[in-house]
């Protein structure tokens, strides 16, 4: 009997975890993207970025990873797009995947970085730097994404693709010359077709019923810490408002005494009372 209900909450357990494991940010995980040659995605290709593309001698673009934008990916003082690679190995992450051994050993060197070229839907062209960032588990593309967001009006809760491919003609590297100048340059990148680009497609909602949810989805952000260390703390919760207050209601009017003797029981919160006021009355 006790073999049975041991076997039926490990049962029970395995399937909670499977559960979670299929929902993301709080919604029902859905297939994997069915990806569509370039050609074909949704809100079609410019004729500008197509004639980019040809002058650069550019292979097709292939999709490579799609993210929904967080609020720090558009943020100005931020100005930078975040791709996570937390939750798989690095090796299998697409964004490695695509890199040549010579542009991982740039995109891991904090001074210089990888340089990217990104092309919008218009065919305008932003130099981006793209490093690995060991502390978030991932990579970011910064420098130019300050000017891509402004130009084609990003912002929070819509969806972006990058799209790669080569071109023999794409600077990959900066290089600073006399008085600290940093120019671009083009050195052997370890693939026949040259170097590194990206198409950045952005969708105003999430309404694709072809597209699946996020390959790579966003690091949360770290919380800064004060002066002694620890973290700082959110903004009080109504019930720590009223047990720190010794009992007195909170501003909320539907937080009350009652409503939290009712929740938390009444021995558990006389005891959280009287925790407070004597620390009051030894720090005095």
């Amino acid at each position: 009997m006790e073999g049975s209900s041991r076997s039926a909450r490990a049962t029970a357990a395995a399937a909670t975890k499977q559960k979670k494991k299929k929902q993301k940010n709080g919604r029902p995980a859905v297939p994997p993207r069915d990806v569509v040659p370039f050609d074909r995605v949704r809100g079609g290709i410019s004729g500008a970025l197509r004639d980019r593309l040809a002058a650069l001698g550019a292979t097709e673009p292939s999709y490579l990873a799609g993210k929904t934008l967080m609020m720090s990916d558009v943020l100005k003082n931020q100005a930078r797009l975040l791709f996570s690679c937390k939750g798989e190995s690095l090796p299998r992450c697409p964004l490695t995947a695509c890199l040549t051994e010579r542009e991982e050993r740039y995109v891991w060197d904090d001074e210089g970085g990888l340089l990217v070229t990104a092309l919008d839907r218009g065919g305008r062209s932003y130099d981006l730097t793209c490093r690995y960032l060991v502390s978030n588990s991932g990579y970011r593309f910064i420098t130019g994404w300050k000017k891509l967001v402004g130009e084609n009006g990003l912002r929070q809760g819509m969806r972006v693709e990058l799209w790669a491919f080569r071109s023999p003609q794409l600077p990959n590297r900066y290089e600073t010359r006399d008085g600290g100048k940093k120019v671009a340059v083009r050195e052997e990148i370890g693939h026949p077709d040259g170097s590194l680009g990206m198409v950045v497609l952005q969708y105003d909602d999430e309404s694709d019923p072809e597209r699946g949810d996020d390959e790579l989805g966003e690091v949360v952000p770290v919380q800064e810490t004060g002066t002694t260390g620890q973290m700082k703390s959110e903004a009080a919760a109504p019930e720590e408002k009223l047990i720190a207050s010794g009992g007195a209601a909170c501003a909320e009017p539907a937080v009350t005494t009652e409503g939290m003797v009712e929740r938390f029981e009444v021995r558990i919160f006389l005891a959280a009372i009287g925790l407070v006021m004597l620390k009051r009355r030894y720090n005095e």
